[in-house]
């Protein structure tokens, strides 16, 4: 079966994307949507230079009207790519138009915003995923199974790296900050290995970027976590290491459990047990590619079975950083209910 896919939003990470897309033979590029439609024939020529040996040139529908491509274009599924605060009456044109949808994450600038979201996208049982395309690493697979029943007492989280250009990204209220932008991925590694938070204490402050013209996020937080299994974590992230990162930091989550200590990175984990030599697990497969023929697949035959991120479970993810966010601006202790509400303590 053939998957027609659209894009809203084709910036740099949906080219990336597409890039995956073009080499699933089951998927077909039927319509890109930007406010700048020059990203969008950019994209056209970029993907037409580098098509895998005998496939067709593509030639989507250009359009700068996301409700003027749902309607004229048929298609099975659209990407949504987004900034933060653009997030809202999209998604739901998207849902309410019943196309399965992949968005990118941050999945919403407020955690409200993203639960209504979510209640709509259950409600119309659409195919749903978002990208945390790290999930589909077979070292994280096989990680989370060494880690399946054993007691976890500690995790350690840390993202340090430099201020992202887009000039939106340092403005908080239109990206939420980067514990929810740049460091969202460990995190909800941290969700699917360790468990579920219950309390969070954040410390954040604008300490080291003060010079930065437009700049009003945090520059440093830090949070102490309390998950509902009772371990506990140190999370910490900031966009001011442009002096440099030090090894076995960023992107890297560190896991004391019951005689096993576990270093998990994105693309390999080393597995430390009392007496033995170190393990290491290693990833022999582009997650991305991965999670994107994961996606078509569910598509093609109308199910979730697949997808390790869907946007139920996305969205427990987002708490987590919302709260972590919310607990630094407030000077207080939040706890994350049951049904996604984060209340100060």
């Amino acid at each position: 079966m053939t998957v027609k896919l659209g894009f809203i939003g084709v910036g740099g990470r949906s080219v990336h994307e597409m890039r995956d897309l073009i080499k699933i033979p089951e998927a077909e590029l039927t319509g890109f949507c930007d406010i700048d439609e020059s990203r969008c024939t950019a994209a056209v020529d970029t993907l037409n230079g580098v098509l895998p040996l005998g496939r067709n040139p593509i030639q989507p529908g250009i359009f700068t009207d996301h409700r003027a491509m749902l309607d004229s274009v048929e298609l099975d599924a659209v990407y949504i790519s987004l900034p933060t605060f653009a997030h809202g009456q999209i998604d739901h044109d998207v849902i309410a138009a019943g196309k399965a949808v992949m968005i990118e994450k941050p999945i919403a600038i407020e955690l409200s915003l993203a639960k209504e979201i979510g209640a709509h996208i259950t409600e119309t049982g659409i195919v749903n995923a978002v990208g945390y395309q790290m999930r589909y690493a077979p070292s994280v697979g096989q990680t989370r199974a060494l880690l399946e029943g054993v007691p976890i007492g500690m995790v350690i989280a840390v993202r340090w790296g430099g201020l992202p250009g887009t000039p939106w990204w340092r403005v908080q209220e239109q990206s939420g900050g980067m514990l929810i932008e740049q460091h969202t991925h460990s995190i909800d590694l941290v969700r699917y290995f360790v468990g579920e938070p219950d309390t969070i204490y954040a410390a954040g402050d604008t300490v080291l970027l003060n010079d930065v013209p437009n700049l009003n996020i945090l520059d440093v937080n830090a949070m102490t976590v309390r998950f509902k299994n009772r371990a506990v974590g140190m999370i910490g992230n900031s966009p001011a290491a442009h002096a440099g990162v030090p090894p076995n930091v960023t992107n890297v989550l560190h896991i004391l459990a019951k005689d096993i200590t576990v270093t998990a990175g994105f693309n390999s984990t080393t597995v430390l047990r009392p007496g033995q030599e170190a393990e290491t697990i290693t990833s022999d497969q582009d997650s991305n590619l991965s999670m994107n023929q994961a996606f078509v697949a569910a598509v093609a035959n109308n199910t979730q079975e697949g997808i390790l991120s869907p946007y139920d479970d996305a969205l427990r993810s987002f708490a987590f950083t919302y709260a972590g966010q919310k607990s630094a601006e407030l000077r207080r202790e939040v706890r994350i209910t049951d049904d996604l509400e984060v209340v100060p303590q």
